[in-house]
């Protein structure tokens, strides 16, 4: 008899669930005993019971086939249906490989071992010989070593169902819409839970979303799925070479019709412009070269002003935007870029109405996107023209920017004393006064005047 007693102590201590430690130590309290035959069996029910707590981790997540499984098990438990139990945990090791993938195919086909070892052990068979089945010290060991291995010590992680926990929680108003809040988010929710083959295909999914549009229903969350496939690049850096592989294949094949997604993708991962064939980087310039500003349907081939290989021919494009393309394209995507001709088509309003207008299509949609130097210059662009300054809306619209805005990038003092000293010279004090509190509340401080009020009317 194998006496090797402490090894097996050892092993206990891995197993995660309690109930199932308790399981598992009757096996081995059997195997130390030399009741081998028990120690299979106990080591059986250990499992089974292992598998069931995992579903109901995973039901707990919103895995759907774990969901199902369970349903089945807690009837057929409420009912005494004993056939239909024995046919579930019959069953178990195929529908924990093919649905909720809790068991991998190579843990599979070591787990049948043990199922098929103790089925001989619990359902007496004899030979021709009428000799009972006696496992050896050495077979039971192994199987009390791989039920432990590949199951009881393992954390539930996601398979298949990971996708559609992510289509439902993507489009709902419970995911973080901050950069590195989802970076966080995507890593605990799914990345540590999720198996390495899964990570891959998920990865791969988001990149085709990104660079394909598919499913449609990701298409308007293009400023979430991005930062999700940072995540997998950042937080899961042992699966990203073989995503990466697979990405370079999709760019590589792309239809020109979504050439235009290649350009933005690579604005956001830059990395893999050097890995792309030759003709496919020559077809991704000629794009962008060959792009009418006028025409232009698809905005998303403007994040490419960021690449270097691509500023130089966009910049042009963005400059020949009109108004309503200019419109349409910051709503796409509030690029740093876009800004200049955003605040200067707001600075040039010509009516009360069509200042209120400007800034909610041109300035508002760059809220919590704005640095101080960009703030200064939308308070010089409002006190510029009178049909801003005066609008009724103004003060309110630019309360919501300013309150956006992360404290070290607020306006400079420069740029608030010469907005203060316009407001009392054009006696409109009062109808800033919530905009000034704001501003002296990261301890800024008003200005004496630089001239009577009554020696400045407009």
């Amino acid at each position: 008899m194998d006496t090797g007693f402490v090894d097996l102590d050892i092993l206990i201590t891995r197993i995660r669930h309690p109930q199932s430690k308790v399981y598992f130590l009757d096996a081995v309290k059997a195997y130390k005993a030399g009741a081998l035959r028990g120690a299979l069996t106990s080591a059986w029910v250990a499992l089974v019971y292992d598998l069931i707590a995992k579903y109901r981790e995973l039901s707990a997540m919103g895995d759907a086939a774990a969901t199902a499984f369970l349903q089945a098990w807690d009837n057929a438990t409420v009912t005494g249906d004993i056939p239909k139990l024995l046919q579930l945990e019959g069953g178990i090791l195929e529908d924990a490989t093919a649905n909720t993938q809790v068991v991998n195919r190579i843990a599979r086909t070591h787990l049948e071992r043990l199922r098929e070892d103790r089925h001989l052990c619990a359902h007496p068979a004899f030979s021709a010989e009428a000799d009972l089945f006696a496992p050896s010290p050495e077979l039971v060991r192994l199987h009390l070593v791989n039920a432990v291995d590949l199951v009881l010590s393992q954390e539930p992680l996601q398979g298949k169902a990971i996708f559609e926990l992510y289509d439902i929680d993507v489009q709902s108003p419970g995911f973080p819409t901050e950069y590195a809040r989802i970076l966080d988010y995507v890593d605990q929710r799914y990345l540590a839970r999720v198996r390495a083959q899964n990570v891959r295909n998920f990865g791969t999914v988001l990149a085709k979303s990104i660079l394909k549009g598919v499913p449609a229903q990701w298409e308007p969350l293009h400023r979430k799925i991005i930062p999700s496939l940072v995540a997998v690049r950042e937080r899961a850096a042992e699966a990203w070479p073989d995503i990466s592989l697979a990405i370079v294949r999709l760019i590589d094949n792309l239809e020109p019709a979504n050439r235009p997604r290649a350009i933005a993708f690579i604005a956001a991962f830059p990395d893999f412009w050097p890995q792309l064939q030759e003709p496919t980087r020559t077809a991704l310039q000629a794009t962008i070269d060959n792009a009418d500003p006028a025409a232009l349907a698809d905005y998303r081939i403007l994040a490419g002003v960021t690449v270097p290989q691509f500023r130089a021919a966009l910049l042009p494009l963005i400059a020949g935007l009109n108004r309503k393309n200019l419109v349409a394209a910051i709503a796409s995507q509030p690029l740093a870029d876009l800004w200049p001709r955003a605040v200067d088509l707001y600075q040039a309003s010509g009516s009360w109405r069509g200042s209120e207008v400007n800034f909610s299509d041109l300035i508002t949609p760059f809220a919590g996107r704005l640095n101080g130097q960009q703030l200064d210059q939308l308070l010089d662009a409002i006190i510029d023209n009178g049909q801003n300054w005066d609008a009724s809306e103004t003060d309110t619209l630019l309360l919501g920017v300013l309150r956006d805005a992360a404290p070290a990038d607020r306006p400079t003092p420069d740029a608030r004393n010469r907005f203060y000293q316009h407001v009392r010279r054009v006696r409109r004090a009062d109808k800033y006064e919530d905009v000034l509190t704001f501003l002296q509340s990261d301890g800024w401080v008003l200005p004496p005047l630089e001239q009577p009020v009554d020696d400045e009317l407009d």
